[in-house]
């Protein structure tokens, strides 16, 4: 039986450091029959007709010699055959919708800071590992999975404060950073439902949030036994990350889903009498397999864990069906590599809300498209833009767009566009417009494209500006590897997409050796915390906005677009290129258009962080100067040559605009190449100038994101007038 059991945990592909063994507790063979009786870890095993069949045809091939015997497989109570979920079948339900129209669902990210009545203190549930810590980090997921559901028809509702509630806490902390326990005590549910076990405040977080579907569904078709709201809650998601540590740099421990198969009182069945085995694996295998699927698409070694039976209180105590995902592990080197960058939680959020949409609607779901990247409005008021294509869903494709126009600061109007990819605006003089478009179809809408901004000055003669929002880029921190030492590199950090609510310090803690003790002593990984509670501002997609507004004040007129919708010509008197904290910029088609308009005599701003990531070659030829990569300053503090003015850039995380944690020097190269501004600590270079000797070309150029420094209106200003000067 030992080698049967070998055979077995090989087959499973389960890593023994992180599940328990299979073991054959009983074996029978009476002629070609077999009967092989096992502990319940085959149940976590992903089964499916393919590898059920397979399974039985090796065990038939090791007993007998030959595959033609008739096999059974018992893991504990249960024959392996029924674990056979719809999803792997294939078997999907007819819904009559083709979003998530009339679907209740509750949502929640995992933990929150609590009250330890025992230390009289406040603190996380979890450690704070890699700049972020599982309380926080889980919500990053869930607002995007929230936002998705919406926006597909879904009614959503969660137990903790979302990021909107940003009053501060009894700890100092926005209430966003609290658990659920003290969101149901705020909002007056009953203290049935969050006072449970006697001061244990973390228990009663854990607890309080199934009770709480629970009241929501009582008396509804989900749960006609128990008084409540009756709202039809059809599923619900705990949205958790694990913290197990696979021992080196490039193992991923990956997705995990557990659910739950009997209640407190050991009842098999949901509010509605369904079984729970059956439906909570089901919607188990719906979200784990969808996850599993986009993110091998970008990662094909992202490892698909258990799918769990188990007993945990989010996925035991609801009566409609539940499931509690662990989507990577927040401990582990390489999960993290890949889990804190934002385009990653883009895709598995993403993941999530298909898998949910596919487990309530089925063979009808159309998914929501991809967000629209390129957007522009053209001198002639004609607002311009491309759909994204989702290489990874055939139905995602738009097939209408919501345009959202506002002007001045004012309230937004929205309209419909249908089929075209285009709409003429009415620009009025003197007003400035801002807009962005949705792309939408029978499955929702997608979230928003980047801003662009226009305004037409009531003067005839005015300038006329374009301003190129280049800046499309969002990534995670670098990181670091060696014998004794790996982490993120200190003094990097990530460039969100429009914000983040999970950063929480930066690592201090870079040494393999340093062991876990308890959450307040993490070990290896473990950060700072003094950014907990803190919004952090990355690539915010509106700079054309941010800009116009200044020069509206100045009554310079202005079109906008993202880098490959944006139409050049010579009759711009001056182009602005907002490179912000892009890693990769100027590629070739940017650089031709550069180019042809310096060769017509035009004039140029060029801001952003990463110069020295363009071939130096080409930027002494054609903007004449030479970047420096590394940190410039310390202090921050820019000053303007000839002139007493000064500016400070901010190069720290922060809450209110985008910052720069690496701003890097430049230096004058040519003939016309003069210095503009200096870095005040270190006396070099911060913005260099150029002047055509031979036509009336301008460039100048900041080796930092404008958008950074805490007087953006004045910095800003003082580029434009430098530019367009005669």
């Amino acid at each position: 039986m030992r080698a049967l059991a070998d055979s077995l945990n090989a087959f499973t592909g389960f890593s023994p450091a992180w599940s328990p063994s299979v073991r054959v507790k009983n074996l029978r063979v009476n002629g070609n029959n077999i009967t092989v009786r096992t502990n319940s870890i085959l149940s976590d095993v992903n089964w499916t007709p393919e590898n059920v069949a397979l399974v039985k045809r090796k065990v038939s091939k090791w007993m007998l010699g030959n595959t033609n015997g008739k096999v059974e497989i018992w893991t504990g109570k249960i024959l392996i055959d029924s674990l056979i979920t719809d999803c792997s079948r294939g078997v999907m339900v007819v819904g009559k919708h083709k979003d998530l129209t009339d679907k209740h669902i509750a949502l929640w990210p995992s933990h929150g800071i609590y009250y330890n009545r025992d230390r009289d203190q406040w603190i996380w549930q979890r450690a704070t590992l890699w700049t972020t810590v599982e309380d926080l980090y889980s919500m990053e997921y869930v607002r995007l999975v929230k936002q998705m559901l919406e926006n597909a028809g879904a009614e959503v509702y969660m137990p903790r404060a979302d990021l909107s509630h940003d009053e501060e806490g009894v700890s100092g902390m926005p209430r966003w950073t609290e658990g659920a326990r003290y969101w149901m005590m705020r909002k007056g549910y009953p203290s049935t439902l969050w006072d449970l076990y006697e001061g244990n405040e973390y228990k009663d977080d854990m607890k309080c949030r199934g009770m709480w579907v629970n009241y929501l569904t009582g008396g509804s078709p989900v749960n006609p036994d128990q008084q409540g709201k009756g709202i039809p809650i059809d599923l619900c998601l705990a949205f958790h990350t694990d913290g197990q540590d696979s021992g080196d740099d490039n193992t991923i421990i990956g997705t995990l889903c557990i659910y739950t198969a009997s209640d407190d009182d050991n009842k098999k069945t949901l509010g509605n009498g369904e079984d729970r085995q059956k439906v909570n694996r089901n919607l188990a295998d719906w979200i784990q397999t969808q996850i599993t699927n986009d993110l091998r698409a970008y990662i094909p070694h992202w490892t698909r864990r258990q799918l769990h039976e188990a007993n945990y209180c989010e996925s035991r105590v609801p009566v409609v069906p539940s499931v509690l995902l662990e989507l990577l592990s927040h401990k582990n080197f390489a999960d993290m590599h890949y889990g804190l960058d934002p385009k990653f939680r883009q895709t598995a959020a993403r993941a999530v809300y298909k898998g949910m949409l596919r487990y309530l609607v089925g063979k009808s779901a159309v998914v929501q498209p991809l967000p629209i990247e390129q957007i522009a409005i053209d001198r002639d008021g004609t607002l311009r833009w491309t759909p994204t294509n989702d290489p990874l869903e055939k139905t995602a494709k738009p097939t209408y767009y919501m345009v959202y126009t506002q002007e001045d600061d004012g309230e937004w109007d929205v309209q419909q566009v249908n089929k075209k990819t285009e709409l003429k605006l009415n620009l009025k003089r003197g007003v400035r417009y801002n807009c962005y478009v949705v792309a939408a179809n029978a499955g929702g809408l997608s979230l928003p494209s980047p801003t662009v901004s226009a305004y037409i000055s009531h003067k005839e003669d005015a300038p006329c500006m374009l301003i190129v929002d280049a800046f499309n880029d969002v990534y995670g921190p670098e990181w670091f590897a060696c014998e004794d030492y790996a982490g993120i590199v200190p003094g990097s950090y990530a460039c969100e997409d429009r914000f983040s609510c999970a950063y929480v310090g930066q690592q201090w803690d870079f040494r393999r050796s340093s062991q876990w003790v308890d959450d307040d002593n993490c070990g290896w990984g473990d950060c700072d915390r003094d950014h907990a509670g803190q919004l952090t501002i990355g690539n915010t997609h509106d700079y054309p906005a941010l800009h116009g507004r200044v020069l509206q004040h100045h009554r310079i007129s202005y079109v906008s677009g993202t880098s490959e919708l944006a139409q050049w010509d010579s009759a711009f008197n001056a182009v602005d290129i907002v490179l912000g904290r892009q890693r990769q910029p100027l590629d070739s088609t940017l650089r031709r258009r550069i180019e042809t308009y310096l060769a017509q005599g035009g004039r140029l701003l060029l801001s952003g962080e990463n110069m020295s990531r363009v071939d130096n070659e080409w930027l002494k030829q054609n903007l004449h100067f030479s970047p420096r990569a590394g940190h410039a300053t310390r202090s921050g503090e820019i000053a303007a040559a000839h002139h007493k003015v000064t500016y400070q850039l901010e190069m720290q995380p922060n809450d209110r605009h985008i910052f720069c944690p690496t701003p890097e020097a430049i230096q004058p190269y040519g003939d016309g190449a003069i210095r503009i501004a200096h870095y005040v600590d270190k006396r070099c270079d911060a913005a260099v100038g150029w002047k055509s000797n031979d036509t009336n070309s301008r460039t100048l150029v900041w080796a930092f994101p404008l958008e950074a420094t805490t007087d953006f209106d004045r910095i800003y200003h003082f580029s434009i007038r430098w530019l367009l000067q005669e």
